[in-house]
């Protein structure tokens, strides 16, 4: 338990925020309860709700400092004389995808809950929306990428899963000693031309379409298929051929009458 003492209101939140996301991770989100929440802070229940309603919106408070976090670095970044490219961002998200900050596991926390709680989905998805601001604030225009949907939906896919697998498996180590490797990952995905999106967003809409029916397949069943074919037998075309050759050679030729 954190002993009280006289806070301002955003050093309660600090406070709050910090018990918080450690009982995020030892417990799991879904196991931490508000009153966790009161006997770790040292608060009455009154006055932590002052502050916080629910867990989901402390939680949402502590991804809001980490996007804060992650805009900061790249900022630093721009700072130190790097332009904004399309290398740069691929650069910043492999930075991402290994950085093993504190704030890391809560977001791990996040990306596992959310699977069975459609308001963390809802906060996801605000968080996006969020970030996308804060590059705003520095002038970084992604939208000059030219970027599809496709892009942004698998880029976003292979960092985090790249994150919770450094999480769940311990491997850190692992992944920032490939750092350059999945940089230049991140960098093919970011430079798929436009035309290999259309095809292969094409083929998926081919391979869902059903198939339409050959014209045999659109009939009944015949409960006798054996005598479809039987009749089908019978009326073949060779035989009658040499017969009407026969009678052809027969009849005699218009040379023939003329001599006559």
């Amino acid at each position: 338990m954190v002993r009280n003492k006289r806070l301002s209101f955003d050093e309660r939140k600090q406070q709050i925020k910090r018990v918080a996301a450690r009982i995020f991770v030892e417990k799991g989100f879904d196991n931490t309860t508000m009153e966790d929440l009161v006997k770790e802070t040292g608060l009455s229940k009154g006055g932590l709700y002052h502050y916080y309603k629910n867990t989901t919106s402390v939680l949402y408070d502590i991804m809001l400092d980490g996007i804060v976090y992650r805009n900061n670095v790249i900022a630093q970044s721009i700072a130190d004389g790097r332009q904004w490219s399309i290398e740069f961002l691929a650069e910043e998200l492999a930075k991402k995808a290994v950085d093993a900050n504190e704030l890391m596991p809560v977001y791990v926390e996040l990306l596992l809950a959310k699977k069975r709680n459609s308001r963390l989905e809802e906060v996801y998805r605000q968080l996006e929306h969020t970030t996308f601001e804060l590059f705003e604030t520095q002038h970084i225009n992604t939208t000059s990428f030219n970027l599809t949907s496709n892009q942004v939906a698998f880029m976003s896919f292979f960092v985090n899963a790249i994150i919770l697998s450094a999480n769940v498996l311990k491997a850190h180590e692992l992944v920032q000693d490939n750092q350059d490797l999945i940089k230049d990952i991140i960098l093919r995905i970011l430079e798929q031309s436009d035309s290999e999106n259309i095809t292969s967003q094409a083929e998926r809409a081919h391979a869902q379409e059903p198939c339409e029916p050959r014209a045999d397949e659109s009939k009944p069943l015949d409960p006798h298929p054996q005598q479809p074919h039987q009749h089908a037998s019978k009326p073949q075309p060779h035989p009658p051929q040499p017969h009407q050759r026969k009678q052809h050679h027969a009849t005699p030729s218009p040379s023939t009458k003329e001599r006559l």
